[in-house]
């Protein structure tokens, strides 16, 4: 009796301190709740902020580091053939044997495959570069890179040496990647919520800019010579001087004074100077509560922490939106568009001609972008859909129409570079720029900068990849190769609609809390 007695005791004790157990569990997930609802309200409630010359004055300063990706992008599409002229000379004259065709087309590959590789290498680095110095000291000291890149290019061919472009490219490739990962993730830091996505957008605007540049350059009545390619390189220098002219004018980051170095008042110093009012209290007070939120040991910063616990879905999904971008199909139309205008049919300079006209559209499409990007109707979600839709329709329609031509149908292959230019001209609308501060946006202040790393190192593998396998694919398979990126724009445009939030105006935690909803809800 006595027995029985205890038990019956010793299981109402246990059912209490369960009881117990699950009400501080309940507690503490109810605390965590109300304090994202608090910090979602919060940035609801920030008044709009508005474009100030001084805020535009760091955006433009800033966004130059961009230019330098973008230059490097477009700059190898015209003179690769006679770079290519020169290896097989220089090898001769600095070994004293006849380089073949095939060798000297390797080691060009080579040296544009070495860009990828060192952007692979720096953006995995900046996140912590960003964190440790600052953003706008490695900012600063990044431009150190691009100079010795930009002296390795622009000297091989007055040295004869053609092994210093191999290394110019890698080092150039290490500036950029170091760029990709830092630059969207300063923009969106100094900007005021509502202008997130066009201060985030500059840095796909200054890609483009550069990318038509540098195929202008390359035109032969410019630059595109035997003789003139090497001052192509050289013409990257003048942004670089600009940037370190412009940027000590520059503030840093209010986030990263308050997330890295608990500097309150430095932080409202700079929203002051940006905003060009006294009337910060709020904004700083939301960044000091986002500081807050994440200042205990499990949501500490560190990259294996990035694809643990509540941070696992968000990084995938930033990964995966980085994925949607380069395997769109964007960098093989930008990588081979003289090569692909060559076999529509176009001869002599006409496909260089095509090409700068091409990427003449996509910047003004990029500039389109900037005014939709933060409107009431549109924001980041419906965009990236719709390009992605567009993208997907398009590069069918490439598919048909580069078919018919190859049947004969001449008329076919001026239907062809419309489709083309539709693909070009979606993509700008969404895939192009959203990506880049999506991440920014997605994570903390805590977890931003790694977070952002890791999401430009798997563009930067992505397009790689891209750039490495469409040319031996669209040997074997022709035009159908561009299917592949049917698939890809429908898969990751159906993924966009079902598993990412819009993210216009909206803190990390509420963004993050719809996300994990949506994900919940598709798998029940």
């Amino acid at each position: 009796m006595t027995t029985a007695t205890q038990k019956t005791a010793d299981n109402h004790n246990n059912e209490r301190v369960a009881c117990q157990s699950q009400m501080e569990q309940n507690s503490d997930k109810t605390g965590m709740n109300e304090k994202m609802e608090m910090s979602s309200k919060q940035e609801k409630h920030l008044p709009d902020g508005k474009w100030t010359p001084y805020l535009f004055f760091c955006i433009s300063s800033i966004a130059l580091a961009s230019f330098q990706d973008g230059f490097q992008i477009g700059c190898i599409n015209a003179p690769g053939p006679l770079i290519i002229e020169w290896i097989k000379q220089c090898h001769f004259e600095l070994f004293g044997e006849t380089l073949s065709q095939y060798k000297a087309d390797f080691i060009w590959s080579i040296a544009v495959s070495m860009f990828s590789v060192g952007g692979m290498f720096g953006s995995f680095c900046s996140g912590y570069l960003a964190d440790r110095f600052g953003r706008k000291s490695t900012l600063l000291y990044n431009n150190i890179l691009a100079l010795i890149a930009a002296t390795c290019l622009s000297s091989s061919k007055l040295l004869n040496l053609y092994p210093m472009i191999v290394v110019g490219r890698f080092l150039v490739g290490l500036n950029c990647g170091i760029t990709s990962g830092l630059v969207p993730m300063f923009l969106t830091e100094l900007a005021p919520a509502n202008l997130r996505g066009k201060c985030g957008s500059f840095h796909q605007l200054n890609i483009s800019v550069a990318i038509v540049l540098s195929q202008a350059l390359g035109l032969p009545f410019i630059f595109g010579s035997q003789e003139g390619w090497p001052y192509i390189f050289a013409c990257v220098a003048i942004p670089t001087f600009l940037q370190l002219a412009t940027i000590p004018f520059c503030v840093e980051s209010p986030k990263y004074l308050i997330s890295k170095l608990n500097d309150r008042e430095g932080a409202r110093r700079v929203l002051e100077h940006l905003r060009g009012h006294t009337k910060v209290d709020e904004e700083l007070e939301h960044m000091v509560q986002e500081t807050m939120m994440t200042a205990e040991p499990t949501h500490q910063p560190g990259y294996l922490a990035l694809f643990k616990g509540e941070n696992q879905w968000p990084m995938i999904v930033s990964i995966l939106m980085m994925f949607s971008q380069q395997f769109s199909g964007i960098s093989a139309v930008t990588f081979y568009s003289t090569l692909i205008f060559k076999r529509n049919g176009l001869s002599g300079n006409e496909p260089m001609y095509a090409t700068v006209g091409f990427g003449c559209i996509k910047l003004i499409a990029t500039f389109g972008c900037l005014f939709l990007i933060d409107h009431p109707k549109f924001g980041r979600k419906r965009l990236h859909i719709a390009g992605l839709s567009g993208m997907c329709v398009s590069s069918i329609l490439i598919v048909i129409t580069l078919t018919l031509s190859n049947a004969g149908f001449r008329w076919a292959s001026y239907l062809n570079i419309l489709f083309i230019l539709s693909f070009v001209v979606t993509f700008a609308f969404g895939p192009g720029p959203i990506p880049w501060f999506f991440t920014s946006e997605l994570f903390d202040s805590a977890t931003r900068g790694r977070a952002a790393a890791v999401s430009a190192t798997s563009n930067w593998i992505a397009n790689w990849m891209v750039g490495l396998t469409f040319l031996p694919i669209n040997n074997i398979i022709h035009q159908y190769a561009f299917l592949m990126f049917t698939f890809f724009t429908f898969t990751f445009a159906i993924f966009t609609w079902k598993l990412v939030p819009e993210t216009k105006g909206k803190s990390p935690s509420a963004i993050r809390k719809e996300l994990i909803f949506m994900k919940k809800r598709l798998l029940s």
